[in-house]
């Protein structure tokens, strides 16, 4: 039995109000920022060339490209997003496998950040804390993965190298 000046949740699985606010918070930033990048993807026309598309957006070309002849780490990614976006994903994992990774991961942030919005915390199986330097070397694995499938691929299509 507490004491009488202790305080005794009646529902010791509720969250504190302020943290229920925050995750909302949080959510709503992944739910925009992942509508945002699928709704740009959906705006731009891939490039048949496999990358290139990010042009459209004003930047300039690939500089390793225009320089080795070889693609960079994250040439085709933009490219891979415009795929995916239009349901043409056998073509996004050709272009770069580690972007069709990422808008994979892109699309299925909405629904969970929808649910976080809505109910105030993540979903269980989210609610598991990922050290950040394992997140960062996931993210590096599948950027090499992808980047070393497109040089392969570049070489069995024959665009590359780049000239």
């Amino acid at each position: 039995m507490p004491a009488a000046d202790e305080h005794v949740n009646p529902l010791p699985y509720a969250r504190p109000a302020h943290r229920t606010g925050v995750t909302r918070l949080v959510a709503v930033g992944v739910l925009l920022g992942s509508l945002a990048l699928l709704g740009v993807a959906w705006s731009l026309p891939p490039d048949p060339r496999g990358f290139g598309t990010h042009q459209r957006l004003g930047s300039g070309p690939c500089g390793m490209l225009i320089v080795t002849g070889q693609p960079c780490p994250t040439c085709g990614m933009t490219t891979a997003f415009a795929h995916f976006v239009r349901g043409q994903w056998g073509r996004a994992l050709w272009v770069q496998p580690a972007g069709f990774v990422l808008a994979l991961a892109t699309a299925a942030a909405v629904p969970v950040a929808g649910w976080a919005v809505v109910r105030g915390r993540w979903p269980r199986p989210i609610k598991r804390r990922i050290a950040p330097t394992w997140v960062f070397f996931a993210l590096l694995a599948v950027i090499l993965a992808g980047w070393a499938f497109k040089m392969v691929a570049g070489r069995i299509d024959g665009t590359l190298p780049y000239r």
